[in-house]
């Protein structure tokens, strides 16, 4: 899954914060609103999972790419 099937499946509004995670460590690669540049550039990779917070924040965790440990 990627953010953009997430954007396309209704869970993620204008006004939803995102952070985008690394999956290890969960470092905080990004953070803001869908059309922010930052967030954008994170829409078409491979997510390992995401959660949905009622206060309208989504937090993703990319998936880990061959060759990274």
């Amino acid at each position: 899954m990627t953010l953009e099937k997430i954007y396309e499946i209704g869970l993620i509004k204008d006004d939803t914060e995102i952070f985008v995670r690394h999956s290890e460590g969960f470092k905080i690669l990004a953070h803001g609103n869908w059309y922010q540049d930052n967030v954008l550039e994170y829409m078409h990779h491979e997510l390992e999972s995401f959660t949905w917070q009622d206060d309208n924040k989504i937090y993703v965790d990319l998936a880990q790419q061959e060759g990274e440990a």
